[in-house]
């Protein structure tokens, strides 16, 4: 948005619920959680299949182009995983542990995964 503007934000943005959807399974839930975040709900997917997942979905983003009025455009994405049971129960918690991974993901480099349990070596948050 800030160097393309909101038209062409919002086209890829668009582009890329479109990408996760395409690589989302059927069981999968796929949701804008706000600005440029999405939040993928996995049921009965516990973190290393979540990991392979994400994974996957990112792959298929960083290989994508979108076509914009700017000119084509990529993106990459940086993902924060937190599983249930084993990183919380709650869905604030869980929330909170996907969100700190997500943010170690971005200060790690950038288009990468992360998940607390590979990070710390144990189940603590990122």
């Amino acid at each position: 948005n800030d160097a393309h503007g909101h038209p062409v934000g919002d086209l890829v943005l668009r582009g890329v619920a479109g990408v996760l959807a395409a690589e989302a399974r059927a069981t999968d839930l796929v949701a804008r959680y706000g600005g440029e975040e999405f939040a993928l709900v996995m049921p009965e997917t516990d973190g290393e299949g979540a990991l392979v997942i994400a994974e996957r979905m990112r792959t298929r983003l960083q290989e994508t182009t979108f076509p914009t009025e700017a000119g084509p455009l990529r993106v990459t994405l940086s993902l924060g995983i937190a599983a249930f049971p084993d990183d919380g129960v709650e869905k604030a918690r869980l929330i909170e542990i996907a969100d700190g991974c997500l943010y170690h993901a971005k200060r790690s480099g950038r288009n990468r995964s992360a998940r607390s349990i590979d990070l710390s070596g144990g189940r603590t948050p990122c």
